[in-house]
């Protein structure tokens, strides 16, 4: 049996739940300067599993207060709009999308996924970029694997059991199987959600974004070999994707001043993956 098209993987979009209307509203929020904290927390409320989820990260994270964090404005005054965004949009990602099988493990994606996130929000900082558009891109860099498992798991593992026995990257072995890699497939689902350019071309080009001329592009590509060389999210077979010398040069990145971040870095990912319980 053949993998299935690249061209007819967006049918297998029908069968991944579809973004949660607060997720969708808060990806366009941030692009809208105008958009403000109460519309916000009244989209956020909208939504009785995410503000679930929500306050059992807030009062995880907020260790050192004696009161438990019982509405959403209460978790934005203890941790911050940004903060708070960040976990709305990963809790919701991880909890409904948790495929598991033997050799895949979405829990281990979405913990590598956030090391990008993270990563790549601490670059945008440097470079004076959004940040939350970053972590998103970085959030959602790898959602075509998902995409990918749900269209043909059994193409999906011989993949991996091609990259693990030939000791090649994943997008070779992917593209030796598929004929696509999970770059093209996240292109499609990301398309099919409708997400903004920015986002798409971020997923579509975190391996190779030269060309692109996108900063979200650079910031996802350098947060994923960054978040590999911290090691952070335990991956199996880990290994430094190439880094484009292109990317760091239109981010005006300085390696030497950025090295002083790795143990801030390393500590938000540990407090983002304990809050969320990966």
């Amino acid at each position: 049996m053949t993998a299935p098209a690249l061209d007819r993987l967006v049918g297998y979009a029908d069968a991944l739940p579809s973004l949660p209307e607060v997720v969708t509203y808060l990806v366009r929020a941030l692009r809208d300067e105008n958009a403000d904290l109460e519309t916000l927390t009244q989209h956020i409320n909208s939504d009785p599993a995410i503000v679930a989820r929500l306050l059992a990260a807030a009062n995880s994270a907020s260790t050192g207060v004696s009161k438990r964090v019982q509405s959403v404005g209460q978790a934005f005054m203890l941790l911050g709009a940004d903060r708070v965004v960040n976990i709305i949009l990963a809790s919701s990602l991880i909890y409904r999308y948790d495929e598991r099988a033997s050799g895949f493990s979405a829990p281990l994606l979405w913990r590598h996924s956030i090391g990008v996130a993270i990563c790549a929000r601490a670059l945008a900082e440097q470079a004076g970029i959004n940040p939350e558009l970053a972590f998103i891109g970085g959030l959602l860099h790898d959602i075509g694997r998902l995409l990918m498992y749900t269209a043909s798991p059994g193409h999906v593992l011989k993949a991996l059991d091609r990259r693990q026995h030939d000791d090649i990257p994943l997008i070779a072995a992917e593209r030796a199987v598929f004929g696509y890699d999970h770059c093209d497939a996240g292109r499609v689902l990301a398309s099919a959600w409708k997400l903004s350019p920015d986002i798409v071309d971020a997923i579509a080009a975190h391996h190779e974004p030269d060309g692109y001329g996108n900063e979200i592009c650079d910031l996802v590509h350098i947060g994923e070999c960054l978040c590999h060389a911290l090691d952070l999210g335990e991956l199996q077979n880990n290994r430094v994707p190439d880094l484009s010398e292109l990317a760091c040069a239109h981010l005006g990145l300085s390696w030497p001043k950025f090295a002083s971040r790795f143990a801030e870095i390393e500590a938000r990912f540990d407090d983002f993956r304990l809050a969320l319980g990966l």
